[in-house]
C-alpha cells in the first residue's frame, strides 16, 4: 500500500518541478526580451523630421577626458572646413565665406583658460586676417589658404600642440 501512495506524490512533485522550470524559463525569456527591446533603435521626432536614435543606456559613448569646451568645438568645425576647402581648391574650385564662415573661437570658452594671454590673441588676430584675405580674393586662393594653415601651425606650436598632426594633413599637398 505504501507504493501506491508514493506514485501520486512523485507525480505531484514532478509537476511542481516542471512548473518551477517553466516559470524560470519564462522569466528568463521575459528578461531577455525586455533587454533587447530597451536597446532597439527608436524613432524620435525633432522639428517635424524623423530621426533614428539609439538609446543611450545601451551604448557606452566615447567621452572626451577634457570635457569639450566651445573653443575646441569651433576649432574642430574649422578644421573640417579647411579639409573641405583643401579638396575644393585642389579641384580648381573657389571657396567663399558663405560656405565657410569665420568662427570667432577667440571669444569662446577654452579648455585651458591659461592660454588667454596676449600672444594667443595676437595669433588669433593674425589667423582671422588670413582667413578674411582668403575669403575676399578669388585670386591666389591656394597661397592664401596655405597662409591660413600656417597661422594654425604657428599658434598650435605655442598652445595646445595636440592638433598639429591633423593640421599638417590640411596642407594642399597632403596625400591621403
Amino acid at each position: 500500500m505504501n507504493c501506491i501512495n508514493l506514485v501520486p506524490l512523485a507525480t505531484l512533485t514532478g509537476f511542481f518541478n516542471l512548473y518551477r522550470m517553466k516559470k524560470i524559463t519564462l522569466l528568463f525569456l521575459l528578461g531577455a526580451f525586455t533587454w533587447i527591446m530597451a536597446c532597439e533603435d527608436k524613432e524620435v521626432k525633432k522639428d517635424n523630421t524623423t530621426v533614428n536614435k539609439e538609446d543611450e543606456s545601451c551604448v557606452s559613448p566615447l567621452k572626451d577626458p577634457n570635457d569639450v569646451k566651445p573653443m575646441a568645438l569651433m576649432m574642430r568645425t574649422m578644421a573640417n572646413y579647411c579639409d573641405s576647402m583643401r579638396l575644393e581648391l585642389n579641384a580648381g574650385k573657389t571657396v567663399d565665406s558663405v560656405r565657410y564662415p569665420l568662427m570667432p573661437f577667440w571669444s569662446a570658452e577654452p579648455t585651458d583658460s591659461s592660454v588667454l594671454e596676449e600672444l594667443y590673441f595676437n595669433n588669433a588676430k593674425s589667423f582671422a586676417a588670413s582667413w578674411r584675405t582668403l575669403m575676399r580674393s578669388t585670386e591666389n586662393q591656394k597661397e592664401n589658404y596655405t597662409a591660413v594653415i600656417g597661422q594654425c601651425v604657428n599658434c598650435h606650436m605655442s598652445y595646445c600642440s595636440g592638433p598639429l598632426r591633423r593640421i599638417k594633413k590640411l596642407t594642399l599637398d597632403y596625400k591621403e
